[in-house]
């Protein structure tokens, strides 16, 4: 097994495992993600590239990331047959994403109907060094004899979001041996440029064909027996959100990359067999491109890489995860963030959720804090349309939508058709998962803990914290007959449960609010008092307000049995009926799409986890009696296989406080290999990103315990029997710490 590769020598069609596949080897870099569809194309296939923060609009769900122009295709004939994997017969397959290099390489022996055999060799990758930048080699050997050969590589404009078409062709040409075509989103009239060449040293007919649909290079010449013929297709990409002129910059961005290029041999014929490669002074584009490409990822792995021993599976795995990190977060833009999908497929259409602070930000704020920064600098971009659905809701301060975007408006949609029962259901997240402001603030702080980013804090953060303190402070209800606060109507983590009032994460993570940030307004106040003053007067800070925040904080509810620290996850779970869980054994299904998802609400079943989320998240706050009391309740009868990819991962971390290294193996696998082996079924909507997030954390922070004290960091750890060692990078205050630890 090769730790860095994820492979397959088998060629699978069913659509389940087809289209699993794309996802699974998706290539990116942050600008833009492509699935790994296949050059020749495939009956069926969903071929997709999603442009980080390119948006257009659809009903009910408002908007999703546009699906551009595919760049991909390149069909292959060989004397006159056209290369498919469905045609002909394959005598030899073999895929592999190269993690470590950020490469996508395939190679097929393929017999054609007609009984000429060729090897075809294909590797692609999106620049992780030249953001704009996706480029493929591709070559075919003749084995048995001389062979005619037509490569015709092209740009499809006829792919949508399944059957939602975005673009609009505005403008197509060419200039000398590089093809472009401009296009516009229908309604947020988004303009995208993208360049293709398509080159050969070889002494092959060279054809443009102009057209609006599909722009194209043709290639048409001989290669002798035994030869190989390669060719290389490189796209440029931009668009008008680059703060460019999109045309312009991707013209010139193409020019320079060709300059360096020899002239293209000119063909005295058309039937002049290939011999072999022809020798050249300079580098190639392509090999120019995958140089500096192999670079930036070799510095990309020499902090973020997690190294395992001792268990070859839960090492590639973690490689993997770590990896769509890296591919679906943008390396400088602020504007958007990280989707639930990333840049992978079309699940939940590119919209934002809390994933992107609880599971996915740790990662980045202990190993790219600059990634970090730029994450929550998104949601401090966003206040002013936080502040207003506040407002629209009656409450002070910034209310941060369940789902969104690029303009920060609420992006749930009001209704959806269950993946599971088919039926059409309201979605009332949008109004009523209100955690997700906590779960913001919280990455705020967590941030600032960690990295030390005074700057940021000033400038952004305590803004962020003091806005989001005024909506709890003007959220919570006060209840006369109890002596305390509450925060009533909502739906928790959970998401089973709807209408609850009181729930423990909620209103926990809500006084963890109130209370941070009155130790960030104090600390504003000493070392940045004109700050300070301004912030007061921007937002009508008074001494009463504080003083209400720090009533609040000290008597809202959070109700928790004295004597054995059991928490209620919300007020009158612990009266619904208990689910016999043993009389489903062998589903295939979560219990929400068994019951449906009124009937499942009567049950005391969680779909992910809650209150043990709040252990987690707010680990300092609970003594380890309190978490093995809550473990011993909530863990059985939360549904780990069908309910979240969150879950399983996430609870490594308290599983290994609490000394349960079979328990935490198992879910870490479970999250692990979630999309490498379609665990859930959805793989083929794109990756789980979150769960790629929530590994790393079960892996530092579960299994090698590492916190973070006043003087740095330590390590506790709780190593699996099968692993010998496990190191890894983190930042702490802008330094670099390693540790390697050892059995």
């Amino acid at each position: 097994m090769n730790l860095w590769h994820i492979s397959e020598e088998l060629f699978d069609s069913t659509p389940k495992q087809l289209h699993s596949q794309e996802t699974v080897y998706t290539i990116g870099n942050g600008y833009f993600g492509t699935r790994g569809t296949f050059e020749e194309g495939f009956r069926g296939a969903n071929p997709a590239t999603l442009l980080f923060g390119v948006f257009d609009t659809i009903p009910i769900a408002h908007e999703e990331l546009a699906n551009a122009p595919d760049w991909l295709p390149l069909k292959l004939f060989v004397n006159g047959e056209r290369f498919r994997l469905d045609s002909g017969q394959i005598l030899g397959y073999r895929r592999t994403l190269d993690m470590q290099h950020g490469i996508l390489r395939r190679t097929v022996r393929w017999q054609s109907p007609d009984g000429a055999i060729v090897t075809i060799e294909s590797e692609r990758l999106a620049s992780l060094a030249d953001e704009h930048v996706g480029a493929i080699r591709y070559s075919v050997t003749a084995e048995q004899q001389d062979v005619d050969l037509v490569l015709w590589a092209s740009i499809n404009t006829a792919v949508g979001n399944y059957n939602v078409m975005h673009w609009d062709t505005t403008d197509q040409g060419h200039e000398h041996a590089m093809i472009w075509l401009l296009s516009e989103t229908k309604t947020t009239h988004v303009q995208l440029m993208q360049t293709m060449s398509f080159t050969t040293t070889a002494p092959f007919e060279h054809e443009i064909i102009d057209s609006d649909v599909s722009p194209s290079i043709r290639l048409r010449g001989k290669v002798a027996a035994g030869t190989t013929f390669t060719t290389e297709k490189i796209v440029i990409m931009y668009t008008s959100r680059d703060n460019v002129e999109p045309v312009r910059a991707a013209l010139k961005h193409h020019r320079t990359l060709m300059v360096a290029t020899e002239p293209r041999p000119k063909a005295d014929t058309a039937t002049t067999p290939l011999q072999a490669a022809e020798p050249h002074s300079t580098q190639s584009p392509y090999t120019r491109l995958l140089s500096r490409h192999i670079e930036a990822w070799q510095h990309y792995w020499a902090t973020a890489d997690v190294i395992i021993e001792g268990d070859e599976l839960a090492q590639q795995g973690i490689r993997y995860n770590l990896y769509q990190l890296r591919i679906n977060a943008s390396a400088h833009d602020s504007r958007y963030s990280i989707a639930a999908k990333g840049l992978t497929g079309f699940g939940y259409r590119g919209h934002v959720f809390h994933d992107t602070e609880i599971f996915m930000l740790p990662f980045f704020t202990y190993v790219m804090p600059e990634i970090a920064r730029n994450l929550i600098l998104y949601r401090y971009h966003l206040l002013p349309a936080a502040r207003q659905k506040a407002a629209n809701n009656g409450y002070q301060g910034a209310q941060y939508p369940w789902e969104s975007t690029l303009s920060g408006e609420e992006t749930t949609p009001p209704a959806i058709v269950h993946p599971e029962t088919g039926e059409v259901i309201p979605v009332l997240n949008g109004s009523l998962e209100i955690h997700i402001t906590a779960s913001i603030a919280h990455s705020v702080m967590e941030y600032w803990r960690v990295t030390g980013d005074d700057d940021f804090m000033a400038r952004y953060g305590v803004e962020m914290m003091l806005s989001t303190a005024l909506f709890w402070a003007s959220r919570v209800e006060h209840n006369a007959d109890q002596h305390d606060y509450q925060i009533t109507n909502v739906i928790g983590p959970d998401e089973w449960h709807e209408h609850v009032n009181n729930n423990a994460f909620t209103n926990y993570m809500a006084k963890n609010t109130l209370e941070q940030t009155l130790k960030a307004w104090l600390w504003l106040q000493q070392h940045y008092p004109h700050r300070a003053q301004n912030l007061a007067h921007q937002l009508n800070l008074t001494a009463e307000q504080l003083a209400h925040w720090r009533d609040v904080a000290e008597h809202i509810r959070t109700p928790q049995n004295p004597s054995t620290g059991l928490i209620e996850q919300f007020d009158g779970f612990f009266k619904l009926e208990p689910l016999n869980q043993e009389r489903y054994t062998g589903r295939t299904d979560s219990y929400q799409g068994i019951f449906g998802i009124e009937h499942v609400q009567k049950y005391r079943i969680v779909k992910q986890a809650d209150v043990l989320m709040l252990l987690t998240v707010l680990s300092d706050q609970f003594n380890l009696k309190t978490k093995q009391a809550n473990w011993d309740y909530y863990y059985p009868i939360t549904d780990h296989n069908y309910g979240s990819s969150l879950t399983p991962a996430f609870h490594v971390i308290l599983a290994c406080e609490l000394g349960l290294p079979n328990e935490a193996y198992e879910l870490f696998m479970k999250g692990t290999l979630v999309d490498l082996q379609n665990l859930r079924g959805n793989t083929p909507e794109g990756i789980h990103a979150a769960c790629s997030g929530a590994v790393w954390q079960a892996a530092i922070l579960g299994f090698a315990g590492l916190q973070l004290t006043p003087d740095g960091y330590k390590t506790n750890p709780h190593l699996p029997d099968k692993w010998t060692r496990l190191a890894f990078t983190c930042f702490y205050k802008g330094e670099p710490v390693h540790f390697d630890l050892h059995i």
